[in-house]
């Protein structure tokens, strides 16, 4: 062999070496954006449906007040396209201005077509507030509602610091000014201000809970349903806070009823939560108080010193 046949032996070899390289690269780069996408829910294709359509949304974790959220919602009540929107709801609930918010919001989608509440592992609370905007809720048998009132709680770190001797000196200009605070024992006057605002905060919720379910909520038990508990998805239908147990399939015969061609119309899910926050989400997800299958009581204490429903 001479030196011409190895040089043309060199370059072939360097030519499917350069080529296997190429294909291992672009092999690299499918499997990282498929990982990402299974991972963190990121979508990296488009999923833009043209025409008439149904839209899906979920509600998921605690409730907080969200302008990208709004916007998306906002956006979603002017498009014509959009003849329907089902909305899966599975939240402990969260804040008092943020379920108000999006109760407001979904209420206004509510007027111009119609939309329905599918509810999972919980809907309580605020979340349940924001399905009372729908006119037609369903849930499974094991899902956790209800929950009609107001939580506040405030941590008081006075006896701690008098045996550790550490004294916090609070300067203000009139007696409840900051309270409560942690750092000063609670007394009658703080104890009856904030009561005073719990209770009409909770006079509010249960005004709206009347207003939208009135004429169905079960008469017999209605100090039950006012009381704060939380009921199973059967025992929210017996309340009256819930139309159905069942499922999707139901939401698409309501819709129907109103008119709504399901049988030729394709369901499209709108991300209603910025991708760079369900991002974080998943990635801390393995956090007890950031995982959005905590339970109840565990989420409802994140808000510690904020009311909350």
């Amino acid at each position: 062999m001479n030196f011409t046949d190895n040089l043309a032996a060199l370059v072939y070899f360097k030519s499917k070496v350069h080529k296997w390289k190429n294909i291992a690269f672009l092999f690299g780069v499918l499997s990282f954006l498929l990982c990402f996408k299974m991972l963190f829910g990121l979508d990296v294709s488009s999923n833009v449906i043209e025409g008439d359509h149904i839209a899906s949304i979920k509600i998921e974790g605690a409730i907080f007040h969200d302008e990208h959220r709004s916007k998306v919602l906002q956006d979603l009540a002017n498009d014509n396209s959009v003849l329907a929107v089902i909305v899966n709801v599975d939240s402990p609930g969260g804040e008092i201005v943020g379920s108000e918010i999006l109760y407001n919001q979904l209420k206004a989608i509510n007027e111009k077509k119609p939309i329905a509440v599918l509810m999972y592992s919980s809907a309580a609370s605020g979340a349940y507030m924001a399905s009372l905007a729908s006119d037609y809720i369903v849930a499974h048998n094991g899902t956790l509602t209800g929950s009609i009132g107001v939580l506040m709680e405030s941590p008081e770190f006075t006896d701690l610091a008098n045996k550790i001797g550490v004294k916090f000196n609070t300067y203000k200009s009139s007696p409840l000014k900051g309270s409560p605070s942690p750092f000063e024992k609670s007394n009658q006057q703080v104890e009856r201000v904030i009561k005073e605002s719990i209770e009409d905060s909770y006079r509010f919720f249960v005004e709206l809970v009347e207003e939208r379910r009135g004429k169905l909520l079960n008469k017999k038990n209605i100090s039950e349903i006012f009381d704060g508990r939380v009921f199973t998805g059967r025992q929210a239908v017996n309340a009256g806070l819930v139309d159905k147990v069942g499922n999707v399939n139901d939401i698409l015969s309501y819709f129907s009823s109103k008119k709504i061609n399901v049988k030729n119309l394709p369901i499209r899910e709108v991300e209603i939560i910025k991708k760079d926050k369900k991002f974080l989400e998943n990635f801390l997800g393995y956090l007890p108080f950031l995982n959005n299958k905590s339970s109840i009581t565990s989420q409802q204490k994140i808000m510690a010193i904020m009311p909350s429903f």
